[in-house]
């Protein structure tokens, strides 16, 4: 598995490039693909963000995933407290995460990965992993859209 630290910092800085322009005025710009959320520090106890692709919906309740695994920062913070700020479209809302089991991670990564096959390849690539392997990583949703 591919840790994000260990990425050249050509990669990560094309990771974080769209950090610098997203926010509650651009959100809405980048559609449904992508999500910010906003996490408790577990250490430091303050405000972290992460953006994060969507991969899918329920009820329009966005669906994301953890590339990096287990010890993303992100999903280490929401596992200490899961609750987070989300910024996605035009909707700013305070959501309890809730993590799919395997079996609803499969189903929908199936979903997208017939409606992205070319970005699916480009993800096992650059994680050196099947698409497969990726349901068994951390998959959530933030509900509480209003």
């Amino acid at each position: 598995m591919v840790e994000y630290r260990k990425l050249s910092l050509k990669y990560r800085f094309v990771l974080r490039f769209p950090y610098f322009f997203y926010n509650k005025l651009t959100a809405r710009l980048y559609g449904e693909k992508l999500i910010q959320i906003t996490t408790i520090g577990r250490v430091s106890k303050k405000d972290r963000k992460t953006l994060l692709e969507v991969v899918g919906k329920i009820d329009d309740t966005p669906i994301v995933i953890s590339a990096f695994g287990e010890n993303s920062d992100w999903v280490l913070n929401l596992r200490k407290n899961p609750e987070a700020e989300v910024l996605w479209t035009k909707h700013s809302y305070i959501s309890n995460v809730e993590w799919l089991s395997e079996n609803e991670a499969q189903a929908v990564l199936s979903d997208y990965k017939k409606e992205n096959p070319k970005l699916v390849k480009l993800y096992e690539t650059l994680f050196k992993r099947s698409w497969v392997e990726f349901s068994k990583l951390p998959v959530c949703m933030f509900p509480g859209l209003k």
